[in-house]
């Protein structure tokens, strides 16, 4: 793993705020005085929509372990403008047992799981992996045989929900000239050269995101073969496989630009947040790379309705999802995995009752109830393989029929080094606009990343 080098001053600045800003969270808090909270409560960090859930839960189902929840367990509120610092780092590498549970993006339960930071949940029964949806799963476990000589994977956190990017594209429009979504990029190719001329609303084939491009070009580069690490974490981008691959995935979109995606000169169109699902809206491409909890925010947009140009989406109907595709040949289609999931700090597991508590505590944050109540009120996937059964959303069941439950369907997570993903995410940017050479920026990144290494 290549390790992220801190820049001097006002990185350094910066963090020393972070780190402060997160210990005077810690300090603070929220929920009731410690006098009114049993002596032994887990303390658990949270987000907002965590929050409103156990609100509305407590309101409607009546259940006590919902109306008590601030009394059994105390949060931590960490805002959404410190996750990008990554403030649980501080905490787990100094072994604090503060917080004992962990929300986590699935790019850090790797990272911390492999680095020991983080409990394994099935072999102390804090949590069964066959209740999740499988791939699901796989991406939030990793290999703890260094440090517990358990041999194979262990689940080391509990997503809620199923969050990852797939494609979006006009279902109507496609029925119109009886074509099936796409499964490999010459398939889509020929169905926009089909239909683009003669549809006269749509400006383009294909739009993914202009920043942070590396999340929709990982589920690409993985369905041409490649990968950055492999199933023990050693990076491997330079294997001549993967770096073939890699240049081939980036020429396939480069040689797509000017004719089915926009080229250098528009991308910077896109860059505001919200653009991609404004321009699928308004009717102006046919496909569309996106996280999958876009299809609520585009039903959103069709209830608001009123005052759109001619060809915007008036009915969840015209709005078809499918994976990724892959390249000709390849036997999987490939999802980059963003949700978040509960953790338990392995430094916070002292004796049987912080167990106890934990298990208490993942089952109601990641229980059927919870789940159940997501799925209808935020368009949430659910990862519980009972309460996808149970699901009642049209959207939410489109959703995960048409593109998580495809048996050609591999789900993972992004590589859990900052650092690489920094690099790559550069070059790319440099390629997309015209300034590098496919096979230029691959070189560059590997020279750069190989620094990084040899300075260390």
């Amino acid at each position: 793993m290549v390790t992220p080098r801190l820049r001097p001053a006002a990185t350094v600045s910066r963090l020393t705020r972070v780190v402060w800003a997160v210990l005077l969270l810690q300090l603070l808090g929220c929920g009731p005085s410690p006098d009114t909270s049993p002596p032994r409560a887990i303390t658990y960090t949270f987000d907002a929509p965590t929050r409103e859930l156990i609100r509305l839960l407590a309101e409607k189902a009546k259940s006590s372990v919902y109306q008590d929840f601030d009394r059994n367990f105390k949060g931590i509120l960490v805002p959404e403008s410190l996750l990008p610092y990554e403030p649980f780092v501080l905490g787990l590498s100094t072994e604090s047992k503060i917080p004992a549970v962990l929300l986590l993006d699935a790019p850090w339960v790797q990272r911390y799981g492999v680095a020991g930071w983080l409990h394994e949940l099935g072999r102390t029964d804090i949590f069964d992996r066959s209740e999740l949806v499988p791939s699901v799963a796989e991406a939030f476990s990793v290999s703890l045989t260094h440090i517990t000589g358990q041999k194979g994977k262990q689940l080391v956190a509990v997503p809620t929900y199923i969050k990852g990017n797939i494609l979006f594209y006009r279902q109507d429009i496609l029925k119109r000239y009886n074509l099936a979504p796409p499964r490999t990029w010459e398939e889509l190719r020929a169905i926009c050269r089909k239909v683009l001329p003669q549809e006269k609303s749509l400006k383009y084939g294909l739009l993914i995101h202009s920043t942070n491009v590396l999340n929709d070009f990982y589920p690409i580069f993985w369905g041409f073969g490649g990968q950055v690490n492999n199933d023990d974490g050693q990076f491997v981008l330079s294997d001549k496989p993967n770096a073939e691959a890699f240049v081939a995935a980036l020429k396939a979109l480069i040689a797509m630009q000017g004719s089915i995606m926009p080229g250098p000169g528009a991308l910077k169109q896109f860059d505001p947040g919200g653009s991609l699902r404004q321009a699928f809206f308004q009717g102006q491409t046919l496909f569309m790379i996106n996280w999958s909890t876009r299809m609520k925010d585009l039903g959103d947009l069709i209830a608001k309705g009123g005052g759109q140009p001619p060809g915007s989406l008036t009915s969840f109907s015209q709005v078809g999802v499918a994976p990724i595709p892959a390249q000709a040949g390849h036997p999987h289609r490939y999802s980059n995995i963003g949700s978040f999931g509960w953790a338990v700090n392995r430094f916070s597991v002292t004796d049987p009752v912080v167990i106890e508590h934990a298990k208490q505590f993942i089952g109601v944050v990641a229980g059927e109830q919870f789940q159940l109540l997501a799925a209808e009120t935020m368009g949430q996937v659910p990862s519980l393989v009972r309460a996808l059964k149970k699901v009642t959303n049209k959207e939410v069941l489109q959703v995960y029929n048409d593109t998580f439950a495809q048996k050609d369907m591999v789900m993972r997570p992004r590589p859990h080094s900052r650092r690489i993903n920094n690099v790559l995410e550069k070059v790319l940017d440099e390629a997309l606009n015209g300034r590098q050479t496919p096979e230029a920026a691959l070189a560059g990144a590997l020279a750069e990343l190989k620094k990084d290494q040899t300075s260390d």
